[in-house]
């Protein structure tokens, strides 16, 4: 489930995908991919009868940089942790509440960001509607090429923005569901966002690859 909401699909559908599904799904990305930077901030949901992980999570992207922090409770246990890369290296935080780590790699090769919303849903799916609801365009997926995804998910975008504003899904067998909301968005981001700072971690153990 989580692939199927984050990762980007790299499978084509040879069925009935509305035209439009595919219009508004490119037009958010740009709006998302904003080449003075953006910074958004969402909400998780994971529930399987009651609520089992929750959690906020917040992305900052720019050109080649990037950095993202999630804080995740999962049932009752908290869990925080921070991926950055500044264009010459990369360095992945882990908060247990135990024994802190940050991990330094030296690169020029950026990561993938974990948490970017999947804008190729309509190549995963088989079948795609599209409908104006309120504010919002509501785009539902269904029959998708994978098995083991989520027989369907629905995503919100504003219409007048074309900013992402939630996808929900639900596992058919399992019954756990997935909804992930923004509530933040700033467009505009400094680069000494994506500068790392060992200060920032003084309890953490630094280990550098």
């Amino acid at each position: 489930m989580f692939a199927a909401i984050f990762l980007c699909g790299t499978l084509s559908a040879q069925a009935q995908v509305d035209p439009q599904v595919t219009q508004i799904l490119k037009k958010c990305q740009e709006k998302m991919t904003d080449p003075r930077g953006v910074e958004t901030t969402m909400t998780l949901d994971v529930g399987l009868v009651v609520k089992i992980m929750s959690g906020t999570i917040t992305t900052v992207e720019k050109g080649n940089k990037m950095k993202a922090m999630t804080t995740m409770k999962i049932m009752g246990k908290s869990m925080t942790m921070e991926t950055g890369f500044d264009g010459t290296q990369q360095w992945e935080y882990i908060h247990t509440g135990k024994k802190d780590t940050v991990t330094i790699t030296k690169t020029t090769q950026k990561p993938q960001n974990e948490h970017a919303i999947n804008f190729n849903l309509d190549k995963v799916y088989k079948t795609a509607k599209a409908k104006l609801n309120g504010q919002f365009y509501e785009l539902t997926f269904t029959n998708p090429i994978k098995k083991d995804w989520p027989k369907k998910q629905v995503m919100k975008i504003d219409k007048d923005k074309y900013y992402f504003n939630e996808v929900k899904s639900k596992e058919e067998k399992s019954g756990a569901t997935m909804t992930l909301k923004l509530t933040k968005i700033k467009i505009g981001v400094s680069d000494e966002v994506f500068k790392f700072n060992p200060k920032n971690y003084p309890n953490a153990v630094i280990v550098r690859k």
